[in-house]
């Protein structure tokens, strides 16, 4: 179970098992499990680990299960971090900062920086793989889940393909459901399962709905707002021609639908969590999240 050998200062339950669960910084290669800190504390919300445990709390999950679902939240963390890594190298955003830090590429070089997000991908499986023994079929079935939403058909591997189709209308739905949302479906889904519900899939759709609003927010900071809210280069969709719907669709209607999208995730929420509550307080802090992120840059006096 986690907890016994958490470091006195991390006092952040997500943040101590994320310590814990990745290789120490003076293991060999020490460059690279320090690259990875690097990548995986870097001031992230830790929205999709926070999603995935709050479902399963709200599936009145016991100590075993929260474990495994720590475990879970933790993998999903991991391959979210080697995603931003691989992101932000040149042959991709050419980003120089990530939440007003460094990129790995910036700090440790383009080679090791595709070596972080390769070994953290792989700590993902790994770490899921040591799950409590009474729960080995649970495990199982998140890391089925876990493959697709990192893989070619219906992941964020697959969904960073699409963006080399340029700015096109005909698969922004697709590309920000593989590319986002496919995360954020399961986490949802995967707290469920390591509760034992049995209605995962349901669940799957909050998670669906909020990681498709996370991604409107997105565009939209990348569109109006300014290096300073957002914590990395913004107006880059446009001038490298990625799909993005507050250009394609424009600033209004893009922000009626992420409204729409949280509505939905609160009424699915009451519809399904016998207490709904914890899970209803979640979202309100990630909507004003997404609004804090999406306010439009000041225009110069």
């Amino acid at each position: 179970m986690f907890g016994a050998a958490r470091p006195a200062t991390q006092s952040d339950p997500v943040e101590a098992a994320l310590l814990e669960l990745l290789p120490r910084q003076d293991e060999t290669p020490e460059t690279l499990h320090r690259a990875m800190h690097h990548a995986v504390f870097s001031g992230g919300k830790r929205i999709r680990p926070r999603l995935l445990l709050t479902v399963a709390s709200s599936c009145a999950a016991d100590d075993t299960e929260m474990d495994l679902a720590m475990r879970a939240g933790c993998a999903i963390e991991f391959i979210h971090s080697a995603s931003l890594v691989h992101d932000d190298l040149p042959c991709f955003d050419d980003a120089d900062c990530r939440r007003g830090k460094p990129t790995v590429h910036k700090l440790f070089g383009e080679p090791m920086a595709v070596l972080v997000g390769d070994a953290l991908l792989a700590r993902a499986f790994e770490v899921l793989a040591d799950a409590p023994s009474r729960l080995a079929r649970r495990a199982l079935r998140i890391v089925g889940l876990l493959g697709q939403a990192t893989g070619s058909q219906h992941g964020i591997i697959g969904g960073q393909s699409l963006e080399q189709k340029g700015l096109d209308g005909s698969i922004i739905d697709r590309y920000h459901a593989m590319k986002t949302a496919a995360l954020f479906r399961l986490a949802a889904s995967a707290g469920a399962v390591a509760a034992g519900a049995t209605d995962a899939e349901a669940w799957g759709e909050v998670g669906q709905c909020l990681g498709l609003a996370y991604q409107l927010a997105d565009d939209l900071c990348d569109a109006v707002s300014s290096v300073e809210v957002a914590g990395k280069p913004v107006r880059r969709d446009e001038t490298l021609g990625r799909p993005n719907a507050a250009l394609l669709a424009g600033e209004n209607q893009t922000r009626q639908r992420l409204v729409s999208l949280i509505l939905r995730s609160q009424t699915r929420t009451r519809e399904l969590a016998a207490e709904p509550k914890p899970l209803i307080e979640l979202i309100d802090d990630l909507s004003g999240y997404f609004l804090k992120t999406t306010q439009k840059a000041s225009s110069p006096s």
